[in-house]
């Protein structure tokens, strides 16, 4: 029962540092002047070289059974990155965000009906202060682009294709560890965009000069945090998994002030505060299933 305790916690604390690193990925963005596609391509081609190495030192090797069963994942995943660029040139970033935030009020029904999770009915409560946190900081933030119908609607698809992405990767982790699924999967995303590169943009024009050490930091930095995300899967309940990346609307602005000068103003730091008190009470709150341990 200790022991069970201890991976929970251990998966809980993983989740949260990979919001952490995967915080950092706005900021290295912004840094970026390559065309897009050609930058998630070399990205995902440069993070699946870093997870090699990884999964090496492990003492493992990438077999193709492992490619298969993270098929589902890595398609998704690339399909997601896809329609993340179009919806960020199409609508506001509050838009997007809070969008995005409507993550959990989707999986909190899904955790129950594919993996009996029962949460706490805290929980809820929770869940829906910290979504009022995410309202009031990026009300607070400003518009931040141009709306579109067409945008809030592309910002919709992604937010259903990266909790889909959750619930493969969830699924996957039950016969996988999560340094071979990392691997398998990036691999997998990286043979679907590269089409969508050719098409989008004619090829994947190498990075020049100081864009090498972007793409670089965003495979190493926000790529450690979906290592950790995945570690995560095999020990924290999709509910709270959910919850969890709601943090990345708190700490993703203070990297960006951290390392962008980027102002952040009364309203958005309050609500920042609201969704990290929120989600500090959610991740205390009891297990409701056996979650499958780290093999």
């Amino acid at each position: 029962m200790h022991r069970m305790r201890d991976r929970v916690l251990l998966g809980r604390g993983a989740a949260v540092g990979a919001v952490g690193f995967m915080a950092f990925g706005p900021s290295i963005v912004k840094k970026v002047e390559m065309a897009e596609m050609a930058f998630v391509f070399w990205r995902l081609g440069l993070a699946a070289a870093f997870y090699a190495v990884v999964l090496v030192l492990a003492g493992n090797r990438l077999r193709w059974v492992d490619l298969k069963r993270s098929a589902v994942g890595g398609v998704i995943f690339a399909v997601n990155l896809v329609f993340f660029i179009l919806s960020m040139r199409r609508t506001s970033a509050v838009n997007a965000v809070v969008i995005a935030s409507l993550q959990p009020v989707l999986l909190l029904a899904v955790g129950h009906r594919l993996f009996g999770e029962r949460p706490h009915r805290s929980v809820y409560v929770g869940a829906t202060v910290a979504f009022l946190g995410v309202v009031v900081a990026m009300a607070g933030a400003g518009a931040g682009g141009v709306s579109t119908w067409s945008g809030d609607l592309m910002a919709l698809i992604t937010m259903i294709l990266f909790a889909s992405y959750y619930v493969a990767s969830k699924k996957a982790r039950a016969e996988m560890d999560s340094i071979t699924y990392q691997l398998a999967l990036t691999v997998v995303a990286t043979a679907v965009l590269l089409p969508i590169a050719l098409v989008a943009e004619g090829g994947v024009a190498l990075p020049s000069g100081g864009d090498w050490w972007m793409v670089a930091a965003m495979a190493i930095i926000p790529g450690t945090g979906h290592l950790m995300t995945n570690f995560a899967h095999g020990h924290v309940t999709l509910t709270q998994m959910s919850l969890i990346s709601l943090l990345f609307t708190a700490v993703a602005p203070l990297y960006a002030w951290w390392l962008i000068d980027e102002r952040i103003a009364g309203q958005q730091g309050l609500g920042m505060a609201v969704v990290l008190v929120a989600l500090s009470f959610v991740v205390t709150r009891p297990v409701e299933v056996t979650v499958r341990p780290e093999r």
